[in-house]
């Protein structure tokens, strides 16, 4: 039987999303004359596109197809990628109109505790690299990105920005795991 691994499109969407968004955090390619509404709106259809629809993509394959894995696998691998894609469609609604940082800070708190879960199973399962290094990694993310939404501080936003890059390079494994490289 031949059977396609979609994780691929997912780990790629969130490859992309995690380096562009890093990428800006750390500053690079912001100048004086940045528009920041198009920057913003930029970020706003990577998150959508590449962070969202792809990894909604991949858990709906995951949920609803064979793909040569064991269903307790598809479910905790699917809902992984369920989870990151509604995250990713949330932070690109606000980059489209921007709400309550309450309550996103209150949003990344319940994506800190869901990610916990994720990285204990991960570890739990003997998969610690690279799947529970990114896990850890995305926790740490998003324990500190409401400080940077509450009040921009730029200490944060840098190291905010060298986690996505580092989700990204930790996350190149999977891809290529998940391509059969």
């Amino acid at each position: 039987m031949n059977v396609v691994n979609p994780e691929a499109i997912g780990v790629f969407g969130l490859m992309v999303t995690v380096w562009v968004f890093g990428l800006e955090q750390l500053g690079f390619g912001l100048n004086n004359e940045t528009d920041h509404g198009k920057l913003f709106r930029s970020l706003a259809n990577v998150a959508l596109w590449f962070g969202g629809v792809a990894q909604i993509f991949t858990a709906v394959v995951l949920y609803l197809f064979d793909v040569g894995m064991p269903p307790e696998a598809r479910v905790y691998i699917g809902t992984i990628f369920a989870t990151y894609g509604l995250f990713w469609v949330v932070v690109a609604m606000h980059f489209y109109n921007p709400g309550d940082k309450k309550v996103y800070a209150h949003f990344f708190l319940g994506i800190f505790f869901m990610t916990a879960l994720f990285s204990y199973k991960a570890f739990m399962l003997g998969k610690i690299w690279p799947l529970g290094t990114v896990l850890v990694l995305i926790n740490g993310l998003t324990i500190l990105l409401p400080f940077t939404w509450y009040k921009h501080n730029n200490v944060i936003t840098k190291i905010c920005g060298a986690l996505n890059v580092a989700i990204g390079v930790c996350a190149l494994p999977l891809l290529l795991h998940s391509l059969g490289l």
